[in-house]
């Protein structure tokens, strides 16, 4: 199951408007260059939660996806960490 991250989760972790876009848009780019060509439009703004942290360099806490997150996705973050 993937997990994923909108600019607003980012912005409710503490990123500024701006930088979370140009997040959002880098893992748009890294998603594309990893052979998923559906991220390549500018209507999709959800992204594997992986390619944020790899390109921030940082893992992101489980606790604060939880809180920033809402309720479906915070099911899928749990379910992840629970199966491994």
């Amino acid at each position: 199951m993937i997990v994923t991250i909108t600019r607003k989760d980012l912005i409710a972790l503490g990123y500024g408007p701006s930088f979370a876009r140009d997040i959002i848009r880098q893992a748009k780019h890294l998603m594309v260059q990893r052979g998923y060509g559906f991220y390549n439009t500018k209507k999709l703004g959800r992204v594997p939660v992986e390619a944020v942290e790899e390109i921030l360099g940082v893992k992101l806490k489980q606790e604060d996806l939880l809180k920033s997150c809402d309720t479906a996705e915070a099911t899928l973050i749990k379910e992840r960490d629970f199966n491994g």
